[in-house]
């Protein structure tokens, strides 16, 4: 019990910081929505998640890898220089891959362009140093970095979408990648060294090495795309333009809370490096659980009301708001099981059996995919959103298995 609770505190606090700049995005999101209008909207929220997937790549799953295997050690001395150099070599070269995708799948695409745009975002993120801060446990700067953030993505953001009033997917995509621009140079000053530009043997032993590594969560991180932001990638395929905006308004609710949770997976991390405990308690589970049941059962109770206060400036219609809410109502059950399932992943984490795990998530991912892909071509637009449910299923029941197999889990 005592560990959920430090878990708790630890993860809203990080959660909390990175709440700044999510809230303020959306905020900007209703006024995205508003000058794109719903259907551009949609595509919109598809070249988010573009961005989100090559962020992943670029990531190759480092940032869970430094926290797990590092903790506060990366942050000094020639380990932090080579994870430096690792971040900004692995940026570059997937911005290359980025521009190539679009190139190849998007040409055609009304969001073409701002795929182009936002390969600048690989390189320039306003997030790129938060592992430095976590790891060091600079929980000030961290905060520093948010606000700081906050305050230059509301001042561009405003200015175009209020003042010019833009309409065009590039220019939302030029300006979002300008506002990260403060952050990014504020975590330059903290933790950017002239010594990094120095390559040795070390470095690229050292990158070649965390590549191999890294292979087992880099897996895992890009399979967890194969749930959610599956049924997004079914919808622009299968469903209606319209409808693709709605399941888009649904989608960034729970893209937020989703994120939020990541953040708890890195403060347990924290935790279960503290102890030596190798058994699951369902007991804590089951508190952790409550815990994010009791918080997000809003967005199942009420999610006409959620959807008309976070997106208060969308051009809804009754029909459009009927079905974000369907939709919202039914993604938000996924919550659930991520919260469920959440120390079963920490403690794989920590105990660097990230292979198993990256098994477990890539069925779970295939699973959904052929469910999803099943429903958009045989079934109606709107049984989309539930069998995007079935990744999270299977994945929560083969975890429970796999360590009630070891004899593991404790009351």
């Amino acid at each position: 019990m005592f560990q959920a609770i430090r878990n708790i505190k630890i993860g809203v606090f990080i959660a909390f910081v990175n709440l700044l700049i999510q809230g303020i995005s959306f905020f900007v999101q209703n006024f995205i929505a508003r000058n794109l209008g719903t259907a551009s909207y949609g595509h919109f929220g598809l070249l988010q998640t573009d961005y989100s997937i090559f962020c992943a790549i670029s990531d190759f799953g480092m940032t869970t890898l430094i926290l797990a295997f590092f903790g506060s050690r990366a942050t000094t001395g020639s380990l932090f220089r080579n994870i430096l150099q690792l971040r900004l070599f692995s940026a570059m070269i997937t911005a290359l891959f980025m521009v190539a995708f679009a190139f190849t799948f998007r040409h055609n695409h009304p969001i073409f362009y701002g795929e182009l745009v936002f390969t600048l975002g690989l390189v320039f993120q306003h997030a790129f140093f938060d592992w430095y801060f976590i790891c060091g446990k600079f929980w000030k700067r961290l905060f520093v970095s948010k606000v700081l953030h906050t305050i230059s993505y509301s001042a561009v953001m405003g200015i175009t979408l209020l003042y010019f009033r833009v309409d065009r997917i590039e220019l939302i995509a030029l300006a979002m990648v300008l506002a990260a621009l403060p952050a990014f140079f504020y975590g330059v000053t903290q933790a950017f060294h002239v010594h990094i530009l120095k390559i040795t043997r070390r470095t690229i032993r050292f990158i070649a090495l965390m590549i191999k590594a890294g292979i087992p969560y880099a897996i895992s991180s890009f399979a967890s795309f194969a749930y959610l932001p599956a049924g997004l990638y079914i919808a622009d395929k299968f469903a209606s333009a319209e409808f693709l905006g709605c399941y888009n308004f649904g989608h960034k609710i729970l893209l937020l809370c989703s994120g939020i949770m990541v953040h708890f997976i890195s403060s347990n991390l924290i935790t279960l490096h503290s102890t030596h405990d190798k058994n699951i308690h369902l007991k804590d589970i089951a508190i952790f659980t409550l815990f994010i049941a009791i918080c997000s059962s809003p967005l199942w109770l009420l999610p006409s009301w959620i959807l008309k206060i976070l997106f208060f400036a969308a051009p809804w219609t009754d029909s459009m708001l009927q079905t974000s809410a369907n939709i919202l109502r039914i993604l938000s059950f996924s919550l659930i099981f991520q919260a469920a399932r959440m120390t079963l992943i920490s403690t794989l984490l920590k105990e660097h059996a990230t292979p198993i795990y990256a098994v477990m998530i890539s069925i779970g991912g295939v699973l959904n995919i052929i469910a999803c892909g099943l429903a958009g071509m045989y079934l109606e637009s709107a049984m989309i959103p539930l069998f995007a449910l079935t990744g999270d299923l299977a994945l929560t029941a083969i975890l429970f298995g796999y360590f009630a197999y070891k004899r593991r889990v404790k009351f």
